[in-house]
């Protein structure tokens, strides 16, 4: 009998030691608002998160669809991530690209890297979260659009 009362205190005790645990986590994580420059009215929103110190943008952490601004990651741990988010101008659920890789719908990163050189690594785009709530301001680039080609300046009758 001493031995199974025994038995039953020590799992009472492991059990609220792993929920004090868990609540601890969740005490220390904090929501990111991330309020969005440049969206058209009612146009869909993709989001995805990365931990800034991986290579690419994929897998990501957590991935959020919305409209509403400005949009919130809720009990995100402390860190550094990565945002990475497109307007879905079509409504296909896709981030439409060219032949050569060139986004047709507004894009954006945190930290609002410049693109020029291409997409940004996670690392450009880092940011740090802390233990409370976070606003981070993210600017969509519309697309690039085709240029359109002038015809050379022909020389007129009489010029030199």
């Amino acid at each position: 009998m001493p031995q199974r009362l025994l038995q039953t205190v020590t799992c009472l005790r492991q059990s609220c030691l792993l929920v004090l645990l868990l609540a601890c986590q969740t005490l220390q994580a904090a929501d990111l608002l991330i309020e969005v420059e440049g969206k058209a009215p009612q146009a869909a929103l993709y989001l995805a998160l990365v931990p800034a110190d991986q290579p690419d943008w994929q897998p990501s952490l957590r991935e959020l669809h919305g409209t509403q601004m400005p949009l919130r990651l809720q009990d995100l741990p402390p860190g550094r991530y990565a945002v990475q988010l497109f307007e879905d101008s079509n409504g296909n659920g896709l981030l439409d690209v060219s032949p050569r890789g060139i986004p047709q719908e507004p894009v954006g990163f945190s930290r609002n890297p410049a693109l020029f050189g291409g997409k940004p690594s996670p690392q450009d785009s880092q940011f740090e979260h802390g233990m409370t709530d976070s606003v981070i301001r993210v600017r969509l680039h519309p697309p690039r659009k085709k240029q359109e080609r002038l015809a050379p300046n022909t020389p007129r009758k009489g010029d030199r």
